[in-house]
């Protein structure tokens, strides 16, 4: 009896073992060649359906060593059998929102610059192992700073609402921060955007390898959140990856975003900027230095770093007085700048923000609406969040504690928006005197008619809605407009749903009565204030397409059967348009946008077309009446008259403009002047004509 009872326990400890996460069942391995060898994955069961599953494929060589700051090569061969059964390590993290994943946060520890992989979920069948799917290549975003392949990625959940809809998905890493995004000016060229070539050589990976793995090379969508939707937009339309794409799918963001693409005067990740702030030659103030550290462990805040902007060691390639060539400097970065220590890795990250991409000439050839207008080839499907932004505090802001807020104030801190975010978009300088005339024109555009003795709550609210537009609606809307004048289809949304229950935010801060070594996980319940509900925001999507209600550390919880319906109907349009081209379902008829029909898709319970652009009349207002106002400011000439030679360039646009409002209400006297002359002599000439007993239209009789 202990025998057969010690067997039975052994049976079920190995039924026990044979399942991975959420129950899935692992059936057997298997082994698929590609260019490089042999390539071992594993085929799971659950719900009476096959997946199979490769992770850590190796797409190109580590980029390490002479290869860093470069182009990705493509993988070389290997003698043995592959395991793909893990995920790869994740790329070099320059911020840690996603260190905590809930999905990812055990491989993140891995994080490594030799991270160069993709995984691959297809659907499989023992009967008929040649059928080929269309498949959806994932883009993460991140701000080009953090995640990975596996970040927020739950398997369970991607093989019910992507792999068994017959659709082969592919996760893809790529390189971060300055190692992915740092550009070099040549002399003759530039050099840059290395995380979208990482994109690219996946692609151009799948194309050659994919048809093993049941994936079809000639269907191939590419799709993206955030920062990975700019990429994929630039990918839909470089010049460089016509064969690799297919369509596309871009959630909350675009190209054409003043975060995603660097458009003048030098980038903050030009190799001499950030080798400015390595050598001590530009220093980070003292007062974001000890913002930032509130943020670190106490071992950071004590740490005392002896070298400027919180580096643990300036590397000695740098210490040289001698000026480097860009050559020189590259090998200099090559060999000493591996961005070791945290804390200094995430310091430089917060100075530079948001890594973006450049004009290279190559990959992307031109930083204007042009680059869309001209290159529109591929089937789009693009949106925004209801309010994009709906989730930042007033902190965000620094108004967390104010109260009675002044217009001055207000005005100022618009102002200031408008200069950290839309100028960022602009391919020419903005002048003070525009700065102020378009925070007066965005104050009367969002404010007028609010009592501007109004509570914080209005204003953030305001605010949130003024960055949303400049940094997701207003790009998005214009890449749309781009593609439908092109001719080419393009399907538009918005995604409106919010769920009924409760919205967790998990945090990990270093409190000092804590012990402020370990990081303490904190949750926030996210809250509606007095005056508005929290609407669907930045990221919410995700979390009904990859997981069952989280994304980047926030969870909805309970998850609801209506959330779960959305979700079904959101993915199976999703992979309706990876299938197709076109997202609608038995359900629902998505329209397409066009130049004449302006329709797009509110997504939510019950889903509706909607009438016009995309949350109008904001869009419009940021891309026409904001950019003729900045670009006719700029096309004012400069006075050269004796009388205002000593005036500054600012005073002249200002007597310019006060010179074009003085001819403006002249023109307007003389025309109210004409008119009134106009009705006199009318109303002669009525006097004069002689009266008649009947009129030829006296019988015809209007109904009102």
């Amino acid at each position: 009896m202990k025998v057969v009872g010690n067997c039975l326990l052994l049976l079920i400890l190995l039924a026990f073992v044979s399942k991975i996460s959420h129950g899935q069942k692992l059936e057997k391995s298997r082994s698929v060649w590609v260019e490089q060898g042999l390539i071992r994955g594993q085929i799971y069961k659950f719900a009476g359906k096959q997946i199979q599953i490769f992770r850590g494929i190796p797409y190109a060589e580590p980029p390490v060593g002479k290869l860093r700051f470069k182009k990705p090569i493509r993988k070389g061969r290997w003698d043995r059998e592959y395991s793909a059964i893990e995920y790869g390590a994740p790329c070099i993290q320059f911020m840690d929102f996603h260190k905590s994943d809930k999905f990812a946060s055990e491989n993140m520890k891995k994080e490594s610059e030799d991270c160069l992989y993709l995984n691959i979920f297809s659907p499989f069948n023992n009967d008929d192992e040649s059928e080929l799917h269309n498949i959806v290549v994932w883009i993460h975003g991140g701000s080009n700073h953090a995640g990975s392949a596996d970040t927020g990625i739950d398997i369970e959940t991607v093989a019910k609402n992507i792999v068994f809809q017959g659709v082969t998905l592919v996760t893809i890493n790529y390189r971060l921060g300055p190692l992915g995004f740092m550009s070099i000016n040549y002399g003759d060229h530039v050099e840059g955007n290395f995380g979208i070539y990482d994109m690219k050589l996946a692609l151009e990976w799948i194309q050659a390898n994919i048809k093993p793995f049941n994936g079809n090379p000639m269907k191939v969508t590419i799709m993206g959140e955030s920062a990975g939707a700019a990429a994929v937009s630039a990918l839909a339309l470089s010049p460089l990856a016509t064969n690799l794409v297919h369509s596309a799918i871009t959630l909350s963001g675009s190209v054409l975003a003043h975060w995603a693409l660097h458009r003048s005067g030098p980038s903050n990740y030009d190799i001499n900027n950030i080798a400015d702030y390595m050598k001590c030659t530009k220093l980070m103030s003292q007062q974001d230095i000890t913002e930032f550290l509130k943020t670190e462990s106490q071992d950071a805040r004590d740490k005392g770093f002896k070298n400027c902007n919180l580096q643990e060691v300036i590397p000695s390639c740098l210490t040289s007085e001698v000026e480097l060539t860009a050559i020189e400097l590259v090998e200099c970065f090559q060999k000493e700048v591996f961005f070791n220590g945290s804390v200094f890795r995430k310091a430089i990250a917060n100075e530079l923000g948001v890594a973006r991409m450049i004009v290279d000439g190559e990959l992307i050839t031109d930083n204007t609406l042009n680059y869309v207008t001209q290159n529109a080839r591929v089937p789009l499907l693009a949106g925004v969040a209801k309010r994009e932004w709906a989730h930042k505090k007033g902190d965000w802001y620094q108004l967390g504690a104010l109260e009675n807020l002044t217009h001055d104030f207000v005005e100022d801190r618009v102002r200031k928006t408008i200069d950290e975010t839309y100028k960022l978009g602009l391919t020419h300088k903005l002048h003070n005197s525009t700065l102020y005339l378009l925070a007066n024109t965005t104050m009367f555009k969002y404010m007028d008619g609010i009592d501007f003795n109004y509570t914080t709550d209005n204003i953030v609210k305001k605010l949130q809605d003024i960055e949303s537009d400049i940094d997701f609606v207003a790009p998005c809307q214009a890449e749309i407009d781009g593609y439908a004048n092109k001719g080419v289809d393009v399907f538009a949304y918005s995604f409106d749903y919010m769920p009924d229950g409760d919205i967790y935010e998990e945090d990990f801060k270093y409190y000092s009565f804590f012990n402020g070594d370990q990081p303490v996980r904190v949750i926030r319940k996210y809250k509606t204030n007095n005056s508005y509900p929290l609407e669907a925001y930045h990221g919410l999507d995700h979390a009904f397409i990859f997981s069952q209600g989280y994304s980047a550390n926030f969870q909805i919880d309970p998850f609801s059967k209506k959330d779960k319906f959305m979700a079904s109907h959101l993915t199976q349009m999703i992979t309706n348009f990876v299938k197709t081209g076109n997202p609608s379902t038995e359900r629902f008829k998505w329209n397409k946008y066009t130049p004449v029909s302006k329709q797009h898709a509110s997504l939510k319970i019950p889903m509706k077309m909607m009438k016009g652009e995309i949350h109008w009349p904001s869009p419009s207002f940021w891309n026409n009446e904001a950019k003729l106002l900045s670009n006719y400011i700029v096309n004012v000439p400069i006075l050269t008259d004796d009388h205002s030679s000593a005036l500054s360039n600012e005073e002249r646009i200002q007597l310019n403009a006060y010179r074009r409002a003085w001819l403006a209400l002249w023109v307007l006297v003389i025309a109210i002047g004409a008119l009134l002359w106009t009705w006199i002599v009318c109303l002669v000439i009525q006097k004069r004509r002689p009266s008649s007993s009947s009129r030829p239209y006296d019988n015809i009789i209007i109904n009102h």
